[in-house]
């Protein structure tokens, strides 16, 4: 057997089924892993081995893991995956090695909402000034889009970053393009009642609810679209009374 079956063998047991006592040999046995195997551990097999293996990652440690921080960051894009609560906190507990994986994904994937949303809640929310300062560039260009823009505006506002009148410009911009928006979509379909359609909706039995929404998916594409909006403007009404307001 070679040192990858070997290895495989052992992440085998780390499901959820496996007895305590033989996860827990299992774990001991993979502290000694090779640094060229240490890929299999990220997320492995299925989802009820992740748990098994965040611990046996957890065990090893940092500087052991650095191989493969860029796998564990993308573990947390759903905290609902099991292991993902775990490896965020440990690599909280990492600090500064982590700053240049998640600039990369702030570059590379801003777009990616829920991940970026993930690494905000779970990692920068946390940071120092010093390490903040490591990724101005990124939050920055972040304020400036769509999703994670107020996240990204709170960090460069409480660390001094941005002073708060400039962070009630950018603000109040986001606002008037929303009212403008939404002023817009009312107007160009006056027709469309969403409150009416969602209820309508609702209203239909179960076996007809698929063909009433392909039958009216443009209405619903608007009326999506103005909900969002609002969403965002209350979103942003929150944010002023938190952070703006004296």
């Amino acid at each position: 057997m070679n040192q990858v079956d070997e290895v495989s063998n052992l992440i085998e047991k780390l499901s959820w089924g496996t007895l305590e006592e033989e996860k827990k040999d299992a774990i001991n046995k993979l502290q000694y892993i090779k640094d060229e195997d240490l890929h299999l551990l990220v997320q492995p097999i299925s989802k009820d081995y992740w748990d098994g293996a965040a611990e046996t990652v957890i065990r090893l440690g940092y500087p052991r893991v650095k191989s493969i921080l860029s796998g564990l960051l993308e573990w947390i894009q759903d905290i609902n995956w099991p292991g993902a609560g775990e490896i965020a906190v440990f690599l909280l507990e990492i600090g500064d090695p982590m700053i240049p994986y998640v600039k990369d994904v702030l570059n590379q994937h801003s777009d990616d909402e829920e991940w970026v949303y993930r690494i905000f809640n779970d990692l920068i929310d946390h940071w120092n000034t010093v390490q903040i300062l490591q990724i101005q560039a990124e939050l920055i260009k972040i304020s400036q889009e769509k999703a994670n823009d107020l996240s990204a505006l709170r960090i460069l506002l409480t660390h001094g970053i941005y002073a708060k009148d400039v962070v009630c410009e950018i603000i109040q911009r986001k606002k008037d393009v929303l009212v403008f928006e939404l002023k817009e979509l009312h107007d160009t379909h006056p027709e469309i009642d969403c409150e009416a359609l969602y209820k309508e909706f609702f209203n239909q039995q179960p076996n007809v609810i698929k063909q009433f929404h392909e039958h009216n998916k443009e209405r619903f594409y608007i009326c999506n679209s103005i909900s969002k909006r609002q969403e965002v403007l209350r979103e942003i009404e929150i944010f002023t009374a938190e952070f703006l307001t004296s």
